[in-house]
């Protein structure tokens, strides 16, 4: 199957424990976007999250990226900084625009043939490439933050390995709890 982008609805929210929304909202809103990315790391929800925001000009950046592996995150942020659609207006945004603009999470999956244009964007793709197993590009969901009668805020990406398979049992419900506590404190 090549690569395609699907829209995807997330299940119902799981709660996050009031101690940790308590804990995030303390913090400066771009530290909880960091903080919660990194607890949605510890249930294994992502190998990869990614963090982009809209900027007050309407556009979007990079706003931040963790891992697993903690010691890739800066190599892995700087390939990412260098594509085009940051500072971009959101419709010519990639993945995260696509996600805002129809106010829906987007789950991207397939195989990633030669000479495949695809959804994905350039610098993306070699970071999923360099990771594949043969040209399965593995599982990424972009769940955006705002939206759709919302003032867009950004978007979460979660990139999961083929071995690590889609989301599963509680991963979904959690990681759309914590989307929704995040878009909370982003909006203010």
């Amino acid at each position: 199957m090549p690569v395609n982008a699907i829209p995807f609805k997330m299940p119902a929210p799981l709660e996050i424990p009031a101690h940790l929304v308590s804990m995030l909202r303390q913090l400066p809103p771009d530290q909880a976007v960091q903080r919660g990315m990194e607890l949605l790391l510890q249930i294994e929800a992502a190998e990869i999250m990614i963090y982009e925001q809209v900027n007050t000009e309407g556009g979007l950046n990079l706003a931040g990226v963790v891992c697993q592996d903690a010691g890739q995150a800066g190599r892995i942020q700087v390939l990412l900084a260098g594509e085009e659609i940051y500072g971009q207006p959101l419709s010519s945004a990639g993945l995260a625009g696509r996600a805002l603009a129809q106010g829906s999470a987007l789950l991207v999956m397939g195989q990633l043939l030669p000479g495949e244009e695809g959804p994905l964007p350039p610098r993306l793709k070699e970071l999923l490439m360099s990771r594949a197993s043969g040209g399965n590009i593995g599982f990424v969901y972009v769940l955006p933050l705002g939206g759709v009668g919302q003032r867009p805020l950004g978007a979460l990406t979660l990139v999961r390995g083929a071995a690590a398979g889609p989301l599963n049992h509680e991963q979904p419900g959690l990681a759309e709890g914590m989307r929704q506590v995040l878009e909370g404190i982003l909006g203010g």
